[in-house]
């Protein structure tokens, strides 16, 4: 496995400084672009990108350092921590009155029978953005305990279960967050 912390020259932790992560990732391939760089000095250049992908991301970076520093922990059946496991069924709830609105609104024949549904569409949608607000408040909240969680582990300590328990809430938060602007999206969208 490749790690992505070396190529890029960033210490193995889980917080990492946006800011000078982007200055050396724009540093090493401004050096190991195949049009400047000499063939020899260029080395694995796709694979920078593919680093800094991972690394600018909190929920890949966390998964990304345990797989490096604690491969032999079991971290996938781990039940969701309690905050995003209340939501899996407001989720659900959503996900299927979107999926519902979708197929009433395809079936409808007729450009009166779909303005008709204009009202129930602008409720749905009010009801995606406030759920989507409700996800990114969860997300920072989880996101602002990864600096408590990189004082620990430079501490020496390994909060490893932290660590997988916080990566596994970041999954799922950015998941639902995608699923949600997707289905505003859709909602815009004649189909």
């Amino acid at each position: 496995m490749t790690d992505y912390f070396a190529l890029l020259g960033e210490p193995r932790r889980p917080w990492l400084d946006e800011e000078a992560l982007k200055t050396r990732f724009h540093a090493l391939t401004a050096e190991r672009h195949p049009d400047v760089a000499r063939e020899e000095d260029s080395g694995p250049f796709s694979a920078l990108t593919v680093a800094y992908r991972v690394l600018s991301d909190p929920r890949a970076r966390l998964r990304h350092l345990l797989e490096l520093e604690a491969p032999q922990e079991p971290f996938r059946g781990i039940p969701a921590p309690a905050s995003v496991g209340e939501l899996f069924p407001v989720m659900g709830a959503k996900k299927q009155a979107l999926d519902a609105f979708l197929k009433k609104r395809a079936a409808s024949a007729s450009a009166l029978a779909k303005a008709l549904l204009l009202p129930e569409q602008y409720a749905l949608q009010e009801e995606l953005e406030s759920l989507l607000q409700v996800l990114e408040a969860e997300r920072n909240r989880w996101l602002q305990e990864i600096p408590a969680l990189d004082a620990a582990w430079t501490a020496g300590e390994r909060p490893v279960p932290q660590l997988a328990k916080t990566a596994q809430a970041l999954g799922y938060l950015d998941k639902w967050s995608a699923q949600i602007r997707e289905g505003l999206v859709r909602l815009q969208i004649e189909e």
